[in-house]
């Protein structure tokens, strides 16, 4: 795999943003898309994939309750990555195998993390 991190992505962290080929629920069709890693550090290393939750720059769609918006200030890019204002959907679940990872865009805010845990917690009552 190679990444904006700087050469061949190894380890893959909770809260980094990266892209993956995104699995439709509805069809058979694959779109690279950018995803959070929700995972923890220690799962993502012992596992051969991670668990993502989706990210869409179409900023009307899904449940706006749920939603939480984000831009570029609210990530620490790496490298020469962009990312355009989107939002996070935490209700949009799935796991990936690492191999499928194609770019490490940045990692989310302290911020913005608080926002995804409080979100989690509310549609998954945890």
């Amino acid at each position: 795999m190679r990444g904006i991190r700087g050469g061949v992505i190894g380890e893959v962290h909770q809260w980094e943003i990266v892209t993956v080929d995104f699995p439709f629920f509805d069809s058979n069709r694959r779109k690279r898309r950018p995803a959070l890693v929700i995972s923890n550090d220690h799962f993502n290393r012992i596992s051969k994939g991670v668990v993502v939750v989706q990210i869409t720059s179409n900023l009307e769609s899904g449940f706006s309750e749920y939603n939480i918006k984000i831009t570029e200030k609210d990530v620490t890019l790496y490298g020469d990555s962009y990312l355009k204002p989107s939002i996070i959907k935490p209700y949009v679940i799935f796991t990936v195998d690492k191999s499928e990872i194609y770019w490490v865009i940045g990692r989310l805010s302290d911020e913005k993390i608080r926002e995804v845990q409080e979100v989690l917690r509310a549609i998954y009552s945890l």
